[in-house]
Parts: C-alpha cells; structure tokens; sequence
C-alpha cells in the first residue's frame, strides 16, 4: 500500500487517474466546478498546481470522486469493494508512533497561525463560506483517552478559528459534550492530505472507542506513522500534508450554514462548536486537499456507499442467511434508499427485513426487497419486480417518526424521519406465474 497522499497521487498519475490542472483556479467556486465536472464524467482526480492568491500551494480534489478511485486506494478491483468493506473492521494492526515526520517541516504558532493563508475551498454558490470538507479529525475520549478518527466540516470562522460540525449522535460531538461537561473544551487535530486508508478508515462503522487509525493499519497491511501535535495531547499520521491543532471552545456555538450537503440540498444554518486553533503544521511544498459534497454523486457518496452497505448486509444477515446483494442507490445519496434481493423461504421474510433496516438509524427512509433473480443495481430490473411482484395496499409498510441520522430536507423535525419499505418478492405459493420470460441460447450467440 501506499505510505503516503503523494505516493498514492504516483499511483493514479500512472494509471492515467489523475489530472494535473495547469491553469490557474480560483479556490471560490473554480475548484469545486472542477471536482463537480470530474465527478459527473467519472474520474480522474484533479491536481490544481495554481492556485489564485495562493502561491506555492496546489490543491487536490476528487480524489474519490469514482467508486474506481476508491477500489485504488484499497488496492482492489471495484467488484471486491462490498468483500473488502465487510471485513474492514476485522483487520487491526497498532499504529506507530515516530519522534516527528515530514508534517512538522513548516510550523506555525503563536500569531503565525493564520488559516487565512490556507487555501480553503468555497464549494457551492450559496454556500456561508470556504470550508476545510475532507480534514480528518482525531480527538480522544475525556475519561479513557481512546481515539477516534472522523471527518466533519468546518467552516473558517477567522485567522484562528473555525467551526467543529459533529453532532451530538457522532462519536467526535460526544467526546465534545463529554469534555463541556468536565467544564473544559476537547483537544481536536485535523489532519488534511493523508493516505487513502486513512480516510476511507474513517468511515467504518466501529463502536464507539474504537481507534480506526487500528483499522487504517489493518488496510495498509503496516501501522499508520503517528507523532504527537505541538500544543495538544493528540496524535498525527506523521505523513500529512497539514495538520490543523486547537482545543473546541466550552458552551461556545456559532451558526454553520447554509451549505450545500449530501442530499443535493442546502442545509440550514445550525449551531455549530469552535474550535480555537494553537498550531499548523504542514510539509514543504504542501497540497491541500478538498472534497466536493452535494448532488449524487460525489466524493462525499462514494466514499460512504460500501460502508453503508456493509452495515446493511451484516444487519440482513442476521435475518436471512440466504442474502445476495445489497445496494444502496445513487438517487438515495447512498444512504436513503437501499434495494436488497434475498431467497426468500418465509412468506413475510421480507417485512422483517424492512423493518429491521429502518430501525438501524443510519439514514435510510426507503427499504425494496426483490428476489434474487433481481440484479439490485439495475433499475430497470427493480421497477420491473415492482410492477409485477408488488401489490401497494398489501406490500407497501410505512413507519412513522423514527430516529435517523438524515439530512433530509423534507424531514419533519432534525434527526427524524418516516420510512418505508416494499416488498417486491414473488409469493412462495404459485410463484411460477411471476417468474422471469426466458429466451433459450442467448449467451451461445456470438454474432453480437
């Protein structure tokens, strides 16, 4: 695997998945007009060399911009992805810890700290402002100092300031009440231009305390090289391009907001933490890296897509053993409308299910469960077992109110929603009159 962001950039250079931009990009909207063009075409990433009003620095974006990306970052072909994620969090290897590293080259402290030296991307037109979207944040829990390893938004607040978006049902926003509570604030590093594993580490679905630089490891085949911050008590990938350090401010909100979010709509100003920053790092000749959310799809979809479908295929599992695929679907954002198809050998098999995956809290409104002579990825195939296998007054359930993790525009209420599921199964009495028109020979045909 890759030791760091710039060996993997070699990776994709070669591979002709990384384009470097040679004319000169404005980090407002440019930037992000740029990622949102490469992600509509899928691929490649961008390498913006210059930068307006930043000499010296470059900006990366897209970097997973395509389920492909991904698969490279992993080392794997897009077809293991789902193989790949269902066994991410059983693969453990410690980090290891190193008395400094490239992201110490150039340190700022003091009234040097300035974020307004950064190159920080406003992505979306009605965005409130420039935002650092990819940063990986590393805090430690107050009472057991286990860590945890996140990516939330922050918006730039001042030359030593920003917001901290992770809400209370994150485990980052926990370790913040929890520290409120002790009456102090959480000592919070984002680490901004890591290796691929590090990020896509980041999104797995571990229990609270769990440290994924462990699961990061495990992806690398080798321990991710941590050093200790300048000013706080936490831990850096030695090897990051910058690293952000600073203590989140006790009681103190401010709004973060509108932002143009992963539904493909705005989110609403909400109440966000501070986090007062003491120190940046960075290596010589550093490349800021920024990530494109909004409409489906993005870096922000892709990179959750297979962690939400591990999840969900695990949570089917443990209800049917007999599940064939799962697939969390691009107009859902990845994370409101899964299609799963089973061999179903209960009647009603497929209502639990439903109701079992609404339950979850992970986002998910919509639940279609099809046989598994359906190719979920398909839509003409999921429509068709809709429109011949599903009768709406007695296949269709509808849960109101229940505890989500969405940002649905048209919830209700914040962290609320109703969900829905279809079962679009063939009955098990008389199922031959529901069965599939098949032509005999065709894969013997050679002329087309």
């Amino acid at each position: 695997m890759f030791e760091d962001l710039r060996d993997y950039l070699s990776h994709l250079e070669e591979r002709g998945q990384l384009l470097r931009v040679k004319e000169e990009a404005d980090p407002k909207f440019e930037i992000a007009a740029g990622i949102r063009k490469t992600s509509d075409v899928r691929g490649p990433a961008l390498l913006f060399e210059k930068v307006k009003g930043f000499p010296g620095w470059r900006v990366l974006g897209g970097l997973f911009a395509t389920r492909k990306l991904v698969a490279l970052g992993l080392g794997i072909s897009e077809d293991r992805l789902l193989d790949q994620y269902l066994t991410l969090e059983e693969k453990r290897i410690a980090p290891e810890m190193v008395a400094t590293g490239p992201v110490k080259e150039i340190r700022w402290k003091g009234n040097d700290v300035d974020l307004h030296r950064l190159p920080l991307v406003t992505h979306s037109e009605k965005d409130v402002g420039p935002y650092v979207t990819i940063g990986v944040q590393i805090g430690k829990d107050p009472d057991s100092a286990g860590r945890n390893v996140s990516i939330h938004r922050m918006l730039l607040l001042g030359k030593n300031r920003l917001s901290l978006w992770a809400p209370a049902d994150h485990h980052l926003g926990w370790m913040i009440l929890k520290a409120e509570e002790r009456g102090r604030g959480l000592e919070v590093a984002t680490a901004i231009g890591v290796d691929p594993a590090i990020v896509i580490a980041s999104q797995a679905k571990v229990p609270y305390g769990e440290d994924e630089f462990y699961v990061a490891g495990g992806l690398r085949g080798k321990p991710v090289k941590l050093t200790k911050c300048e000013t706080i008590d936490v831990e850096v990938p030695a090897f990051s391009e910058i690293s952000i350090e600073g203590v989140t401010v006790p009681g103190e909100r401010v709004p973060d907001g509108p932002y143009g979010e992963y539904p493909g709509c705005y989110s609403e100003a909400k109440q966000a933490p501070v986090v007062q920053v003491t120190a940046i790092t960075m290596r010589q000749n550093p490349i800021y890296q920024t990530a494109l959310t909004g409409l489906p799809v993005t870096e922000n979809h892709t990179l959750i897509e297979y962690a939400n479908a591990a999840v969900i295929y695990r949570e089917v599992k443990k209800i049917t053993p007999e599940v064939k695929a799962v697939h969390v679907t691009p107009g859902g954002t990845f994370r409101h409308h899964v299609v799963v198809s089973i061999k179903k050998r209960r009647e009603v098999e497929a209502r639990n299910v439903i109701l079992a995956l609404l339950s979850l809290g992970i986002g998910l409104k919509q639940v279609t469960v099809v046989d598994d002579d359906i190719d979920v990825e398909d839509p003409v195939q999921v429509e068709w077992a809709l429109s011949t296998r599903m009768q709406p007054d007695q296949d269709i359930v509808i849960i109101p109110r229940i505890s989500c993790s969405t940002l649905d525009p048209s919830a209700p209420a914040p962290r609320t929603t109703a969900g829905w599921g279809i079962d679009a199964t063939m009955p098990l009495a008389d199922s031959e009159r529901f069965q599939k028109v098949k032509v005999p020979g065709v894969e013997k045909v050679k002329y087309i």
